[in-house]
């Protein structure tokens, strides 16, 4: 009937508005492969992910993954929200936890009280190649060098933004080294659900990154290896959350 055309219509818009935000090709950055994917599930969902040079000499390159709370046109809307705030202010600060705290406050006045915006921010600085991160919320980033696995873990606040209005984050620091690779996903990866109504799991994400050869393969490689086992284990059920993947290689 006409009413659901008109809603699928809204919802394709809402989508389209979505996936527009989101880069259309991999970063080229020498001494990096960088490559990142979102598949939307079949309902609109509230993932994004962004690049973003976070100085104007161009040595620290950001890198944000973000997942909305709740589906359909508001948590695209809000995902387009936080995406644009996060732009306005990364130009006005390079520290990341200051941009998380800033932004975290026109999230909070801007969404409703029950929506929210998990939030991993990461900056690398290209020469030195140290990383900095913010965790609001979001899975934990699992990085990987030679064959250990190591998830790593937020200081401070981890709330989500928009949860309350004085939120104040802290960021955590790591030297990377020539052959980690470095994962961010949302829980679309990790609570793909089989037939038997059981969840991906963040064990069995960190069993399948150990396995995968990430020193032979590139960045987009890595990520179609991951969507490749997440979609065999679900065995043909409806995708039910976006599925957000950044991937980065220190070459």
């Amino acid at each position: 009937d006409d009413a659901r055309v008109a809603s699928l219509r809204k919802l394709n818009a809402a989508r389209k508005a979505q996936m527009s935000i989101m880069p259309q090709q991999d970063p080229q950055i020498p001494g990096f492969d960088i490559s990142g994917i979102c598949i939307p599930a079949n309902e609109v969902g509230g993932d994004f992910f962004d690049y973003l040079w976070l100085d104007e000499q161009k040595q620290s390159f950001g890198i944000a993954i973000g997942d909305v709370s709740g589906k359909a046109m508001k948590a695209a809307m809000t995902a387009i929200l936080s995406n644009g705030i996060l732009f306005s202010q990364a130009s006005e600060s390079s520290s990341i936890k200051e941009i998380m705290t800033r932004i975290n406050k026109p999230i909070y006045l801007k969404t409703e009280k029950h929506v929210f915006t998990a939030l991993c921010l990461v900056s690398i600085h290209i020469h030195s190649k140290k990383m900095f991160y913010t965790n609001a919320g979001l899975n934990e980033p699992i990085l990987k060098s030679g064959k250990s696995i190591r998830h790593l873990k937020q200081n401070g606040l981890k709330f989500p933004l928009g949860v309350r209005e004085d939120s104040r984050y802290l960021q955590n620091e790591l030297q990377l080294q020539a052959g980690d690779v470095l994962l961010l996903y949302t829980d679309g990866v990790s609570e793909s659900m089989n037939e038997k109504k059981e969840l991906y799991g963040t064990k069995r994400l960190s069993e399948l990154f150990t396995r995968i050869d990430t020193q032979n393969q590139s960045a987009k490689e890595i990520i179609g290896q991951l969507l490749d086992q997440i979609q065999a284990f679900s065995e043909g059920e409806a995708q039910r959350d976006d599925i957000t993947i950044v991937v980065v290689k220190i070459n």
